[in-house]
C-alpha cells in the first residue's frame, strides 16, 4: 500500500483512522457507531449512578444524623447561657387628644408588632421564600441542607442556603454565636436553633424574625418596612406588597425598590412563584399577581414632626430623665398634655399682633395652674423665617420680667408719660 492508501484505510486496515473517523472525515456509521453510542450511554449511566449513590449516601448520612445526632447536638449548647441582643425600637410622642406628634428614631428604625397585627400574606410569603418546611422541621432542616447542597453542586456556585428561619433568628439574636463561616459556629447555631424551636412556638419564632430582620432603607422589621415603602401599617399590606417585602432580606441593597425597581419586581415575582409552588397561592391568583406593577408610596412617619418646638422640648426632657440610650431604643409611647387646638389659637394670637416682617420673635406658654400641665407652647418668628431656637423653652427669660408690660400699661393708663421717666439698670443696695 502507498502512504495514501494506508492513511485512507487506517492502521487497522478497516478504512478508518485511529480516532474512529472514516478517512473521508465522516463519523462512523453502522454497527460500530451503535456500539460506541451504547458504550457512551453505559458510561453516562455509570456516572449518573455514582452521583445518585453519592447523593443518597449524603442524604442517608444526614438522615442518620437527624435521628441519632440531634440529641447529642442539643446537649452541646445552653440557650439560657446566652443573653439575647436587645432589639431597640423607635419611641413615639402623642398629643393630649391622641394625635401623633413625631417619632424619636432608634439607631435601628424599628417598631415591634404582634404577628396578629401583620397581614396574613407576610407570614405565607416569608415561609415560602425563606423556609418552606418551617412548620415541619424542628429548627434545623436536614432535607433542606441536602437540597441546597445538590442545587449548589449543579450550579457550581452557592445559589441556595440551608439555613432555616429559626437559625437566622438565632444568628441575629445571639451575637456571641459569631458570623464567621466555620463548622463550630454552624454547629452551635444549629444547636441553639433546636433549643429555640423546642422552647418557642412557631408563631413566636416567625413573629420575632419578621420584627428583627432588615428590609433596607433603615427599616428593621415589617412595620417599619411597610411604613417606609408603602406609607401603611403591616396589617394593610396586599399580597403583592407583602411578597415584595418578603424578598428583600436576602439582599436589601440589590433589591432596593427605590433604586432598582426592576430587580425588586423580579424578586417579588420569585416570591410569588414560591408561594404558588408551596400551595399558598392558586395558579390563577399567581398569574394575576405577577401582572401587577410595583407601586410604591414612600412614607414619612419616622421623619415628619408636628409642633417641632414642643416635640424637641419633650425629647430633651425625656433624655434628661431617662438617658439618651433608653429613649432612643426603649420603644416608649409618650402621651403629653399639649392640646393641638390651643396650639393653633396661640400661634394665631401672636401672628395677629406681630405681623410685620421686622417684628420681634415671640412665644406663648399656656399652663394649667391646677396641675402644671403645659397646654400650649408656641414660638413664632415674623416674616416666615424659621429658627432652631425655641424661645419658649430655651430663652431663659425671667418670669418677673413678663410683669413689666402690665406695670407700664397701667402707668400709661393713669397718665404717666414714659418719656418723663427713666430707669437706671445698675446694682441697688438697701440698708434699713
Amino acid at each position: 500500500m502507498t502512504g495514501g492508501d494506508g492513511q485512507r484505510n487506517g492502521p487497522n486496515g478497516n478504512g478508518r483512522n485511529g480516532n474512529g473517523w472514516n478517512g473521508n472525515g465522516r463519523r462512523p456509521t453502522g454497527p460500530r457507531r451503535r456500539r460506541q453510542a451504547r458504550r457512551k450511554s453505559r458510561a453516562g449511566r455509570i456516572v449518573a449512578a455514582a452521583v445518585a449513590v453519592l447523593l443518597l449516601g449524603t442524604a442517608a448520612a444526614v438522615t442518620a444524623f437527624a435521628v441519632t445526632g440531634a440529641a447529642a447536638l442539643r446537649d452541646s449548647c445552653d440557650l439560657a447561657s446566652l443573653k439575647p441582643v436587645a432589639i431597640g425600637e423607635n419611641s413615639f410622642v402623642y398629643a393630649a387628644d391622641g394625635s401623633f406628634l413625631g417619632a424619636i428614631p432608634a439607631e435601628n428604625n424599628r417598631q415591634l408588632i404582634r404577628i396578629g397585627e401583620m397581614s396574613p400574606w407576610l407570614a405565607k410569603a416569608t415561609v415560602a421564600i425563606e423556609d418552606r418546611r418551617f412548620y415541619e422541621h424542628e429548627g434545623v432542616d436536614y432535607e433542606g441542607i441536602v437540597r441546597a447542597a445538590v442545587e449548589n453542586w449543579r450550579a457550581k456556585d452557592v445559589v441556595e442556603g440551608g439555613s432555616t428561619v429559626t437559625q437566622q433568628l438565632v444568628r441575629n439574636l445571639y451575637r456571641p454565636v459569631g458570623t464567621d463561616r466555620t463548622l463550630s459556629r454552624k454547629l452551635k447555631e444549629a444547636c441553639l436553633a433546636l433549643k429555640l424551636d423546642a422552647a418557642w412556638s412557631k408563631e413566636r419564632i416567625l413573629e420575632a424574625y419578621m420584627n428583627q430582620v432588615y428590609y433596607g432603607n433603615r427599616a428593621y422589621g415589617v412595620e417599619a418596612a411597610a411604613q417606609t415603602y408603602f406609607s401603611k401599617s403591616a396589617a394593610k399590606l396586599t399580597l403583592e406588597e407583602a411578597a415584595m417585602l418578603a424578598g428583600l432580606p436576602q439582599a436589601p441593597s440589590f433589591f432596593d425598590p427605590f433604586s432598582r425597581e426592576q430587580a425588586a419586581a423580579a424578586r417579588r415575582n420569585e416570591v410569588l412563584k414560591a408561594m404558588r409552588d408551596t400551595g399558598a397561592l392558586t395558579e390563577a391568583r399567581y398569574r394575576e399577581a405577577i401582572r401587577e406593577p410595583l407601586v410604591l408610596n414612600p412614607g414619612s412617619l419616622y421623619t415628619a414632626i408636628r409642633e417641632p418646638y414642643f416635640f424637641s422640648y419633650v425629647r430633651d426632657q425625656l433624655i434628661q430623665q431617662y438617658g439618651a440610650s433608653y429613649v432612643q431604643t426603649g420603644g416608649l409611647r409618650v402621651y403629653t398634655t399639649i392640646d393641638p387646638r390651643f396650639q393653633r389659637l396661640a400661634a394665631e394670637a401672636i401672628k395677629e399682633t406681630l405681623y410685620e416682617p421686622d417684628d420681634p420673635s415671640s412665644a406663648i406658654v399656656s399652663i394649667n395652674p391646677a396641675n402644671g400641665a403645659i397646654r400650649a407652647m408656641v414660638s413664632v418668628t415674623p416674616g416666615g423665617r424659621r429658627s432652631q431656637f425655641n424661645l419658649a423653652a430655651q430663652g431663659k427669660r425671667q418670669a418677673g420680667s413678663t410683669f413689666k408690660v402690665y406695670a407700664l400699661t397701667e402707668a400709661i393708663r393713669r397718665g404717666a408719660n414714659p418719656d418723663s421717666t427713666f430707669y437706671l439698670s445698675a446694682p441697688f443696695y438697701y440698708r434699713p
